[in-house]
């Protein structure tokens, strides 16, 4: 124990935190960590360092009661919850990595907390606004207008998230037996889904309209205009101005995968196999959409209640038979 902590003495007097950071990113990086995640990891880590600037220059220097002064400058900013808990988030993993045996670059291990939100119901669309994101285009429309609607489509039939339908090479889609092969997913397990039967000739029309020349099977569904691989800003962004061009306000393609869980629940779909077609690792962020949603399905509480479906049908046949 005293070797170990006289090593940790040793390495605090002299390693910059810069230079412990880059090791631990380059180890992310080295056991593929998205990019995306990575992107976040330098984030925080810039602010982090901005704010604290000489005070936190030596790895060492670090300890846990920096971290409650910094959220608190955070909401002083003006920043929202969740902004906070993800840069917090970030900072978890990197001193938690420094506080790893193998490591063991701080001089005190600490427990760095998330700030606790309020619960807000997820950003779903309404089926009037539905019905004009689903509206098959004009035939004289142009690609972008037609990839949108596909991508909107896909996203209401299968609840995927956009870095997933970014990733889908034509060869991923199989038409004749409704499936799609995910490639890419947020917990990095492949995933074979169903294709509804109306998104199968929504995919059949664009597919037939806009990739069938020169198109090969490892070309991407959802393409750029010059047919090479869209990047997700790009799709989104297009998607954006393809649902204010419907009289739609809500630009976030992510809201259809809600609106997919709301409509799932209020037809009675059961959590588990939400979770599983959402591709959730546990039940947790399924369960939230249940919660969320729970208001929406008063009638069909009502209907599945069994005081209602037992003592109220039980009451209507006793006054009956008092009749007769």
């Amino acid at each position: 124990m005293a070797g170990r902590l006289k090593r940790t003495v040793e390495i605090t007097e002299t390693e910059y935190t810069d230079t412990v950071f880059y090791r631990f990113i380059t180890e992310k990086e080295a056991i593929g960590l998205v990019s995306k995640t990575i992107q976040q990891y330098k984030d925080a880590y810039k602010k982090f360092s901005t704010f604290f600037g000489d005070e936190a220059e030596r790895i060492g220097d670090i300890y846990g009661g920096m971290f409650p002064t910094w959220t608190a400058a955070m909401r002083k900013e003006g920043l929202a919850t969740a902004s906070i808990n993800s840069y917090l988030s970030a900072m978890r993993s990197f001193m938690y990595w420094c506080m790893e045996p193998n490591h063991e670059y701080l001089n005190e291990h600490f427990k760095l907390r998330l700030i606790k939100a309020q619960e807000t119901p997820p950003k779903d669309y309404t089926n009037e606004e539905i019905k004009l994101l689903i509206k098959k285009p004009d035939k004289k429309a142009r690609f972008l207008e037609w990839r949108s609607w596909a991508m909107a489509c896909f996203a209401l039939g299968t609840g995927a998230r956009i870095g997933t339908m970014a990733e889908i090479q034509i060869k991923d889609i199989d038409l004749k037996n409704a499936k799609v092969f995910y490639r890419h997913t947020k917990s990095k397990r492949l995933q074979n889904a169903n294709l509804p039967p109306q998104l199968i000739r929504v995919l059949t029309e664009y597919i037939n309209t806009w990739r069938t020349v020169d198109t090969q099977p490892e070309d991407y569904l959802f393409c750029g205009i010059d047919g090479e691989k869209a990047n997700i800003d790009t799709l989104r962004q297009g998607y954006g101005v393809f649902a204010k061009s419907r009289g739609v306000n809500k630009t976030s393609i992510h809201g259809l995968r809600h609106t997919f869980a709301r409509i799932w629940f209020e037809n009675g779909g059961d959590v588990v196999q939400l979770s599983k077609i959402l591709g959730h690792t546990t039940l947790t962020m399924s369960e939230h959409y249940m919660n969320a949603f729970a208001d929406m399905a008063k009638e069909r509480f009502i209907a599945y209640n069994p005081l209602e479906t037992i003592g109220h049908k039980g009451a209507k046949k006793g006054v009956k038979k008092n009749k007769d």
